[in-house]
């Protein structure tokens, strides 16, 4: 049927008629298209909802979902790391994705109506329609029930079983302190790095940065393909490293920066490395280092 539609005219009206046997039949202009239907009792109704939904702004949730969905995990294998996780606490709501090597947190305001602390696992599939539904939500309810959540603005409604299991203790691998802290410009190490990655290598997709209190150099190289870096100057910086990440990783972390510019905040060549935007507190990156072979040249 949406095959169908896409393909209709725009400017000419759409007839839906169910006939007998359960079929549908559509017509736009001379054109008839009947389709074989299903009886409507065999299509699943959506569960009632009792007691207190949760409220939360439209723009507030798309944001959230934005800067954190995409380091959710993918695999099967830790089934519980692939969505988002909603942790109600009382001061704030913090919504955190990990795959076990890069983590994003942020937050927003306190969700939990009952001040217990509690929270839930929303499936990434689910957390991408959300996206797309509510994009121009003004205030979106959610209701929590047995493994089930739902979302509703008054105009649309989704519902989705929630991913079960229990959430990573994520806090603990988030460092409370770091050595080192570098800002720079955003769009110019997010550019720098975007075109040093071009040669990376595709087994690993391995890059360096090298980090001084002047500068920051970006380096790639590849025996098969050839080598390249770029420096970007630092606008403040304390401390020196030289530390390796998965290119792709380190790539959408800086994507997902909003502010001009960046924070880059470390402790060693092996220790998690943050990523923040400067003067915002709500939203942390953290991407875990690969092990470097050889200094750069």
């Amino acid at each position: 049927m949406g095959d169908i539609v896409k393909e209709l005219p725009v400017d000419k009206p759409i007839d839906l008629v169910t006939t007998a046997n359960d079929r549908v039949e559509i017509t736009c202009g001379d054109g008839v298209y009947k389709i074989i239907g299903m009886p409507d009792e065999e299509f699943p109704q959506l569960p009632s909802v009792e007691g207190e939904a949760l409220s939360i702004g439209g723009e507030t949730l798309i944001d959230v979902i934005q800067k954190t969905e995409f380091a959710a995990s993918t695999e099967e294998v830790r089934y519980f790391l692939n969505g988002l996780y909603f942790n109600l606490l009382q001061d704030r709501t913090e919504v955190v994705a990990t795959d076990g090597k890069r983590l994003a947190l942020t937050h927003c305001e306190s969700l939990n109506a009952s001040g217990e602390a509690n929270g839930f696992i929303v499936p990434l599939k689910a957390v991408r329609e959300i996206a797309k539904t509510f994009a121009d939500a003004g205030e979106v309810e959610v209701s929590v029930f047995e493994n089930q959540i739902l979302f509703t603005d008054g105009n649309a409604t989704l519902t989705t079983r929630l991913v079960e299991g229990e959430y990573p203790k994520y806090e603990k691998i988030i460092p409370e302190s770091t050595e080192g802290r570098t800002v720079v410009s955003r769009d110019q190490i997010l550019s720098a790095t975007r075109r040093v990655a071009l040669l990376s290598n595709p087994k690993n997709y391995s890059i360096c940065l090298e980090i001084d209190t002047e500068q920051v150099r970006v380096y790639a190289r590849t025996p098969e393909l050839g080598e390249a870096h770029e420096t970007v100057p630092v606008e403040s910086g304390t401390g020196k490293v030289r530390v390796g990440f998965d290119a792709r990783f380190l790539i959408e972390a800086l994507a997902h920066i909003q502010t001009e510019s960046l924070a880059i905040e470390f402790t060693g060549e092996l220790n998690p490395v943050l990523i923040k935007p400067v003067s915002e507190d709500e939203y942390i990156s953290l991407i875990m280092p690969m092990r470097l072979e050889a200094p750069a040249a």
